[in-house]
């Protein structure tokens, strides 16, 4: 959904400015008709090209108004109409074109200055959108439009700020609108989100009170009063803030949302807590996904993988092209060791997401593949992952598996070794051992195995590596060693090594 600012002006009163306005749209059909008799009739063009425009049949509406601009290209209405036409059907550059021309023709027109920002807006071209949004505001401040005109203005200069990384700056354009156009819950809300995200949280705080006490059940506002408070370490004020907007509002839709921001508050220190709380909070709304995929994560946290599918397949019945619950749906079928679904839901995460996101895609999708046996295809996924996440030890750990079993040694052993360095856990040691004894290096392999042992003494397959790191180094005696103890934790395979 766009922002109000985006469609208001093009969407709800694109003739506001125009000298005549009629009460309702005339019939196309009876237009074509009047057109046939007046053949060339400027202000009958004009009027097809809004009724085409009233019903939806933007094609029709652009070739009539561009008809119109043919005979007469000083005609406000018909670049103005042919903007709206290309902006409605999607044509964006179409709509800038014209936009532009308007201010280049009408440069003295409000509408055409903002209906440009918005064009540019729609093309994330923020440094340009807003210049034409600051240009309308002081053409509306010259010409004393009233302040719902000028409000959209603010709210669209506001946001192009923000997406330039000057939330500050944004903040002092709202407050400015409030001043001039009056207070209402939006601009309240948006001062403060734009002081918080410039790192003034305390500033921000006055604005949401004045938000609340308007409208208690306000969520964004609510739940970004309890940011601000955990983020000063105020995490029992912030509970209670959002228990005073439980108690005021009686909409399922809204308390779901309030539960679902207290959860989310809870889980770092109450886990239990914050799954009872989304549960009730999927019983007051099905349709809320983010509560649905929030205890998915949580059931697979606690490793309850069935229970973690159920919740990711009801996110996925809401919003099914969401990356985040395919992630999540793939990590439970590979929890259920499901890898072919698991597979199938990481790679359509991966073409649909990015960041993180993908990388946990990727991730997952390789520890699929190489539980499937595709070695190859596992090794071309983590070494994705690994560009996106090089700090993540677990992927690591997975391309080295999968480069072994390739007997890829140049990208295993490195892999191997950046997973220990990152996190030295003995599945890790265990592996990079094995790793060191195929690329024959086997004083390396006897340090890694022999710190293995030494920390889990009944870890039977680093005994039986460890064996045969000291076989190559020639210390046949403590390799005997190594393989009975191997034998004795239960690894069959070190039996046939011992010498009677």
């Amino acid at each position: 959904m766009k922002p109000t600012w985006i469609i208001l002006l093009l969407l709800g009163s694109w003739f506001a400015y125009a000298q005549t306005t009629p009460s309702a749209s005339p019939d196309p059909a009876a237009l074509e008709e009047q057109l046939k008799s007046q053949p060339g009739d400027l202000p009958t063009m004009v009027a097809l090209g809004r009724a085409y425009l009233d019903v939806g049949r933007y094609d029709d509406a652009a070739r009539v108004f561009e008809d119109v601009l043919a005979l007469d290209y000083q005609n406000f209405q018909a670049h103005f109409g042919l903007g709206l036409a290309l902006y409605r059907k999607g044509d964006l550059r179409g709509a800038l074109f014209e936009f532009d021309q308007v201010t280049r023709l009408f440069p003295d027109r409000y509408e055409g200055w903002y209906n440009l920002a918005v064009a540019y807006a729609d093309l994330g071209r923020w440094e340009e959108a807003s210049a034409a949004f600051k240009k309308a505001l002081a053409l509306g401040e010259e010409q004393n439009l009233s302040p719902e005109v000028l409000r959209p203005a603010y709210l669209g200069l506001a946001s192009s700020l923000r997406k330039l990384g000057s939330p500050e700056e944004a903040a002092a354009v709202l407050i400015e609108a409030l001043g001039k156009v009056g207070e209402d819950e939006e601009l309240l809300y948006q001062v403060a989100d734009n002081l918080a995200m410039a790192g003034k949280p305390k500033e921000a705080i006055p604005y949401l009170y004045k938000v609340l006490n308007r409208d208690r059940g306000h969520v964004a506002a609510v739940s970004l009063l309890a940011d601000i408070f955990v983020g000063q370490g105020l995490t029992e004020r912030a509970l209670r803030e959002l228990d005073r907007s439980l108690q005021a509002v009686d909409d399922p839709a809204v308390r779901a949302n309030l539960l679902l921001k207290k959860a989310m508050i809870l889980k770092p220190t109450d886990p239990d807590k914050a799954s009872q709380l989304l549960q009730e909070a999927t019983r007051l709304d099905s349709r809320l996904w983010q509560a649905h995929y929030d205890l998915g994560t949580h059931w697979l946290r606690a490793g309850d993988a069935d229970r973690a599918l159920v919740a990711f397949q009801k996110a996925y019945s809401v919003k099914p092209d969401e990356p985040r619950i395919l992630v999540g749906l793939a990590a439970a079928y590979f929890q259920k060791k499901d890898y072919k679904q698991a597979s199938r839901y990481a790679k359509l995460a991966a073409a649909a997401a990015q960041g993180d996101v993908r990388a946990d895609a990727l991730l997952v999708g390789g520890k699929s593949a190489y539980r499937l046996g595709r070695y190859g295809e596992a090794r071309a996924l983590l070494l994705q992952a690994v560009d996106l996440i090089p700090d993540r030890a677990e992927a690591w750990l997975w391309l080295g598996l999968a480069a072994y079993a390739l007997q890829d040694l140049d990208t295993a052993v490195p892999a191997l070794e950046r997973a220990v360095q990152l996190n030295p856990s003995p599945v890790a040691r265990l592996n990079l051992g094995a790793a060191y004894l195929a690329a024959k290096r086997f004083s390396d392999a006897e340090q890694v195995l022999t710190q293995v042992v030494l920390e889990d003494p009944n870890n039977a397959e680093a005994w039986y590596n460890l064996g045969w790191a000291l076989k190559a180094l020639a210390r046949e005696s403590e390799a005997q060693r190594a393989w009975k103890r191997a034998l004795e934790l239960g690894f069959e395979p070190a039996r046939s090594l011992i010498k009677k």
